[in-house]
């Protein structure tokens, strides 16, 4: 193990540890030991997913400063991610309680630029987390989503998940691909 990938996993035990700390709020012996074992047991598991693929392929160092930018990346994809998941709710609610109710159900299609498996993951599973979206199927970088309306699924027509999660995982931007629309009759939008 090198002195860097040491030092990286030690700053990562040492953050979880702090925000275990700050979560329990609890200091005796007992709480602390669980505290430890928690913060090491996901830096085990977890000791390659902060550092991107496409860094890897690169074979940037990985430094403290690096970890901490992609740490602050990471925090601030989860507070969009939470406006999103708001602004969808609301939109939801109003078809919902609309007399008329105004749905207009399709997939869309698109093929992603991410490369990385935990990227992929992490925007399948935003995607479903979001209300109105579900992540029908994913497979080799294609993504399937089902919604209730075109515009339940604006930010992905716009990319903007795709794009935050790039700059999280360090990935080339690319010109943006393909998306389609596909109604419930079978018929493009």
């Amino acid at each position: 193990m090198t002195r860097q990938k040491t030092r990286r996993l030690a700053l990562q035990f040492g953050v979880l540890f702090v925000f275990w700390l700050i979560l329990s709020g609890k200091f005796e012996l007992k709480y602390l030991s669980f505290g430890v074992a928690s913060a090491a047991l996901v830096t085990f598991i977890t000791q390659d997913l902060l550092e991107p693929e496409a860094r890897q392929r690169k074979k940037k160092a990985s430094s403290a400063a690096s970890l901490l930018k992609t740490g602050w990346r990471l925090f601030s994809y989860f507070v969009w991610l939470i406006y999103e998941i708001v602004q969808s709710n609301l939109q939801v609610a109003y078809i919902v309680l609309h007399p008329k109710l105004p749905i207009e159900p399709g997939l869309l299609r698109f093929r992603t630029r991410l490369q990385s498996r935990v990227g992929h993951i992490l925007l399948a599973n935003s995607i479903t987390l979001t209300p109105g979206t579900i992540t029908v199927d994913l497979t080799e970088g294609t993504y399937w989503v089902h919604a209730l309306v075109p515009q339940a699924a604006g930010s992905l027509l716009e990319a903007k998940m795709q794009t935050k999660l790039e700059a999280i995982f360090g990935e080339p931007e690319e010109p943006q691909p393909e998306i389609r629309w596909v109604r419930e009759d079978g018929s493009l939008l």
